[in-house]
């Protein structure tokens, strides 16, 4: 186990079931965070689940949240089993996202429609339910973006 510059510090990642996502919740695991760890795929969260165990981490310094990130339901839930687990948050990580709706075509108004709510309306959302407990912390936000951002 490195150095556990992040001991009990409690952080949410989304989108943490495959690519950075998921490296930015094993490596703050494994630096003493609890993660709360968030993505569409069951079997991806599985795979993140396998990680973090194999890596020294307990199951008791992780909740799965499974979900679309930007179905507000699912943003309360990681608020909610977050603080119910952990009973704070030090850290969102916003790190969900997509270039385009998979079948869709990528010009059409509902692939529009999907990237906004999924890139840009989910982190509005989360950042507004998760701020009071940030406060709470004096915790921080990291929002991830691509060049596609620009």
């Amino acid at each position: 186990m490195s150095s556990q510059k992040f001991s009990d510090k409690v952080v949410i990642v989304t989108g943490s079931s495959s690519g950075i996502g998921q490296g930015i919740a094993l490596l703050l695991a494994q630096q003493g965070a609890s993660v709360t760890i968030h993505g569409r795929s069951l079997e991806g969260l599985q795979e993140t689940e396998k990680e973090l165990v194999e890596n020294g981490v307990s199951t008791d310094r992780f909740v799965v949240v499974q979900g679309d990130i930007e179905d507000p339901e699912t943003a309360k839930k990681l608020l909610e089993e977050t603080v119910e687990k952990f009973g704070k948050i030090d850290v969102l990580v916003n790190n969900a996202g997509v270039g385009a709706k998979p079948t869709v075509d990528p010009n059409s108004e509902e692939n529009l429609d999907f990237v906004l709510d999924v890139n840009l309306k989910s982190v509005i959302r989360l950042n507004n339910l998760v701020i009071p407990e940030l406060e709470k912390t004096k915790g921080n936000i990291v929002n991830i973006s691509s060049i596609d951002a620009l």
